[in-house]
């Protein structure tokens, strides 16, 4: 039961990680109705997303002894849910709109 609780935690952390994510980088961008997203914008935004995924996933490995569940399933489900986040938050839309 412990593995399972751990996995729905780390998808829910990593959930609510993406998501807040999406509000304070991509959020704007994306709904630009104007054509003015530039790719240096959004290179740099990517380069934040990344170090936010590390910076996330790190905080879960530094709390490993303080939680009460399996630290394997909690990892697993944070990283699955960051990346489901951006996928779900797809940037395709952005990157239609970047000019090249």
């Amino acid at each position: 039961m412990e593995y399972v609780i751990g996995a729905i935690v780390g998808i829910l952390y990593g959930g609510l990680a993406g998501f807040l994510k999406y509000i304070f980088l991509w959020r704007k961008l994306v709904k630009e109705t104007d054509n003015t997203i530039t790719m240096g914008a959004v290179t740099t935004r990517m380069g934040i997303s990344y170090v936010t995924n590390v910076v996330v996933l790190l905080i879960t490995f530094l709390i490993r002894n303080r939680i009460p569940f399996d630290f394997v399933a909690l990892i697993i489900g944070t990283a699955f849910s960051l990346a489901l986040t951006g996928k779900i938050f797809s940037l395709q839309k952005l990157m239609e709109k970047t000019k090249l």
